[in-house]
């Protein structure tokens, strides 16, 4: 029997480079939703002898929504990535079999929101530059336990 998943067995994390520590796997707190996707251009082909439809360009974006928490390295990191316009390596995460994704992320938008009495929240999206890569992890970072 097949076992559906649930929003947050699926995470995100980053690689963040510290300046004592260097590269590091970092989970950004308080996560409240994520997504990917990917589209495809078509490149149509419509003559007398036949029809049909090939691949164009393939991308592929990711989105991220959170909770702004005191602490958290990511906030800053991706602040400071996207006005140096430096790429942000980004994971997709299955927490149950730790399998992850991961790919070099030019930040789109960073959008960060202060209502009136409720908690601040970021928002994100990126665009893949280049390819994505598989891997096993052997922990998951932890989050803002």
């Amino acid at each position: 029997m097949a076992i559906e998943y649930r929003g947050e067995e699926i995470l995100f994390a980053a690689t963040i480079t510290d300046q004592t520590t260097g590269d590091l796997l970092v989970r950004p707190f308080n996560q409240t939703a994520g997504s990917s996707n990917m589209s495809a251009d078509a490149i149509d082909l419509n003559t007398k002898d036949k029809s049909g439809s090939d691949y164009g360009n393939v991308t592929q974006e990711i989105s991220l929504e959170g909770i702004l928490t005191e602490g958290d390295p990511f906030i800053d990191y991706v602040k400071k990535a996207m006005r140096e316009k430096k790429f942000v390596e980004i994971y997709e995460i299955n927490k149950r079999t730790k399998e992850a994704e991961k790919g070099n992320y030019m930040i789109s938008s960073f959008e960060r929101s202060f209502g009136n009495a409720e908690f601040a929240t970021y928002s994100l999206s990126g665009s893949l530059n280049g390819s994505i890569t598989e891997e096993t992890l052997t922990e998951i970072p932890a989050g803002a336990e």
